[in-house]
This record gives C-alpha cells, sequence and structure tokens, in this order.
C-alpha cells in the first residue's frame, strides 16, 4: 500500500491553520485575558484538539498504508 501524500498535505494544512490561529489569539490576548475569558479558553483547547487529532490522523495513515498496521482508533478524553 502507498501513503496518500495529499491527505498528509491536508492534514499538515490543518495543523498549520490552527497553529496561526493560536498564535493570534496569544499576540491579541495576555495571557490573564485567555484564562479570564471562557470562550477565548476553550477556543485555544479546541484548536489544540484539532491538532492532535490531524497529527493521530497522519500517524494512522501511516502506519496502515507504509506498515501495514491498521489503527482501530484513539481515546479522547476530557473535551471541553
Amino acid at each position: 500500500m502507498k501513503i496518500d501524500t495529499e491527505k498528509i498535505q491536508k492534514y499538515l494544512l490543518e495543523i498549520k491553520t490552527r497553529r496561526r490561529e493560536i498564535t493570534e489569539l496569544i499576540l491579541k490576548n495576555s495571557d490573564a485575558e485567555i484564562l479570564k475569558e471562557p470562550w477565548v479558553l476553550k477556543g485555544f483547547k479546541y484548536a489544540l484538539i484539532e491538532i492532535a487529532e490531524a497529527m493521530a490522523n497522519i500517524f494512522q495513515h501511516i502506519l496502515a498504508k507504509d506498515m501495514g498496521e491498521a489503527v482501530v482508533g484513539y481515546i479522547v478524553r476530557g473535551r471541553t
């Protein structure tokens, strides 16, 4: 089986996009503001979750296509 580089690129683009959003959020808000505003903090956490999921998708794809190891899934705990 062959790795789908377009799929990997899509996930990498998602990671880069979320990283830019996080950087923008950090630049526009102080630490105190981020911690004080629940929706800003939730947005920050959600962007991190999306990065983690994109990374997991990349790893799962590589394991399945390059190494022949099918991954059933991964556990996501504590979503806010």
